[in-house]
C-alpha cells in the first residue's frame, strides 16, 4: 500500500464510482467560499496492484506560524468497516501530513455509527467501527452544532408505488390536498435564488452567498446542485376548491338527512361522522374563500415553498426547505419533498437523505420535535454519526497550542 497524490479528475472519478463518497468530499466542497483560502490535497491510496482503494480530500490553513491545521470534510472515501484498510490509510496519512507540517487533522466519518426507526428501536449499531478508530488514535472532539449528529435518509429498494405507501397517513393526506389543490413543482434557476433565499432565510444562519456558491459550484453530472418551488395557480386553485366544496357538499348533505331520521336513536358512529364531515365541509369553505381572494389579487402562479437539494452519484440531498408563512397551511414542502422524490426515483436513484434533525428530535416537548415527525413521516430511519474526530500529528506543538489557548 502506499499513498499518492490524485489529480482533481483522478478524485473525481474514484469519488462518483464509490459508494462510499457523498457531496461533502466532492471537489465542489474544495471550492465553496467557507474554504477558498485554504489550500488542499487530493490524497489516495493504492494497493500493490495499483489498484486505488481510498482516497481523501484534505484542506489546509494555518492557525497561527507554528499551527497548521487540516480537514477531512465529512471523512476519507473509505470502507470504515475494513479495519486493516482504515489502519493503513491513518498510518500513510499521518506520514504524509508530517511531511507538509500539518499538527493536527479533524474528520467527521459519515459511516452509519447507528441507524434508529420511527420509533426510535435501534436496527444497526457499528460501535465497533467507531472503536476501531479510538485504537488508532483518533479521539472525540464532540459535536461543533446541535444539528450535525443525526440525519434523516430514505433508503429504499421498493417500487415507487411501494415507497409511497410507506409515508405516513397523515403526511400522504397533505401530499393529496396538494394535488387535489393543484399545486406543482417548477425547477428554479439561479436568478430566483433570491426568491429561495427570502423564503429560508428565516430558518438558517448561513448567508445568501453560502447558497449562491453552492449553485454556482455544484454544477456538473457528478454533482449538481438544484432549486425547486411550489407553485400554485390562482385561477386553477379556484376551479379545483370550487369543485371540491360543491362535490364535498353533497356528500355532507347526505350524512345531514342520515343524522336527521336517526335523531332521538344516534350512535356515537354517526355522530362523530357528521361532525367530522362538518369540519371537513367548512374547511373546504375556508379553502374557497381563499382561493377567491386569491384569484383577484394574483393573477401568476404563486410560489408558496422552496427547496435546495444537491444531488450526487447515487444521492439526493436535501439541503434545505422553507414555506412561505402565509401559505403554510398548504403543506407545500410536503409535496415538494414527495415530488423530488418522485423525480428521482424514476431516474434510478434508491438514498433520498432528507436533511439534518437536532439532537433532542425524540424529546415530544422539544422544540423541534416536529422537525424530526415532519421528516420521519416520509418512510426513512434516523441515522446517527459519530462525533467529530482529532488526529494529532505533532503533539507536543499541539499540547502547546492547547495550553496556550487554556490561558485566553
Amino acid at each position: 500500500m502506499k499513498l499518492v497524490n490524485l489529480t482533481s479528475k483522478e478524485y473525481r472519478e474514484f469519488a462518483s464510482n464509490n459508494n462510499y463518497s457523498n457531496f461533502g468530499q466532492s471537489l465542489e466542497y474544495s471550492r465553496i467560499i467557507t474554504n477558498r483560502r485554504k489550500r488542499n490535497l487530493f490524497l489516495g491510496m493504492v494497493d500493490d496492484e495499483d489498484n486505488l482503494v481510498a482516497a481523501a480530500l484534505i484542506l489546509i490553513r494555518s492557525i497561527n506560524t507554528f499551527v497548521k491545521e487540516a480537514v477531512a470534510p465529512n471523512g476519507y472515501i473509505i470502507d470504515y468497516a475494513n479495519f486493516e484498510l482504515v489502519k493503513n490509510f491513518t498510518l500513510l496519512l499521518k506520514k504524509r501530513l508530517i511531511k507538509e507540517g500539518i499538527t493536527y487533522l479533524i474528520t467527521n466519518p459519515m459511516f452509519k455509527y447507528k441507524v434508529y426507526n420511527k420509533n426510535n428501536v435501534l436496527l444497526i449499531d457499528n460501535e465497533n467501527i467507531y472503536n476501531n478508530l479510538l485504537n488508532l488514535d483518533y479521539e472525540s472532539m464532540g459535536y461543533f452544532s446541535e444539528f450535525e449528529e443525526y440525519d434523516v435518509i430514505l433508503e429504499t429498494t421498493d417500487s415507487l408505488s411501494d415507497t409511497y405507501n410507506h409515508i405516513n397517513r397523515n403526511t400522504k393526506r397533505n401530499i393529496n390536498e396538494c394535488l387535489d389543490l393543484g399545486i406543482t413543482l417548477h425547477k428554479a434557476t439561479p436568478n430566483d435564488l433570491e426568491v429561495f433565499y427570502d423564503i429560508v432565510k428565516k430558518k438558517t444562519k448561513k448567508k445568501y452567498s453560502f447558497y449562491e456558491s453552492i449553485m454556482n459550484i455544484y454544477n456538473n453530472k457528478d454533482n449538481q446542485a438544484e432549486l425547486y418551488f411550489a407553485k400554485i395557480n390562482p385561477h386553477e386553485y379556484l376551479i379545483n376548491a370550487k369543485n371540491r366544496y360543491e362535490s364535498y357538499h353533497i356528500k355532507n348533505e347526505k350524512i345531514h338527512r342520515v343524522f336527521t331520521r336517526h335523531i332521538g336513536n344516534v350512535s356515537d358512529r354517526l355522530l362523530n361522522k357528521k361532525i367530522n364531515s362538518d369540519k371537513t365541509l367548512e374547511k373546504y369553505r375556508n379553502q374557497l374563500k381563499e382561493a377567491i381572494q386569491l384569484d383577484q389579487h394574483y393573477k401568476e402562479d404563486i410560489i408558496i415553498g422552496t427547496s435546495m437539494i444537491i444531488r450526487n452519484n447515487h444521492e439526493v440531498y436535501f439541503l434545505i426547505d422553507g414555506y412561505k408563512e402565509e401559505f403554510r397551511h398548504m403543506h407545500g414542502t410536503h409535496i415538494l419533498k414527495w415530488a423530488i422524490i418522485k423525480k428521482y426515483h424514476e431516474q434510478g436513484y434508491r438514498i433520498f437523505n432528507l436533511g439534518e434533525i437536532h439532537n433532542t428530535y425524540y424529546n415530544k416537548n422539544s422544540f423541534y420535535y416536529n422537525q424530526y415527525k415532519y421528516k420521519i413521516s416520509f418512510g426513512g430511519n434516523v441515522i446517527n454519526y459519530t462525533p467529530n474526530l482529532i488526529y494529532i500529528i505533532n503533539k507536543p506543538i499541539f499540547r502547546l497550542f492547547q495550553k496556550v489557548n487554556r490561558k485566553h
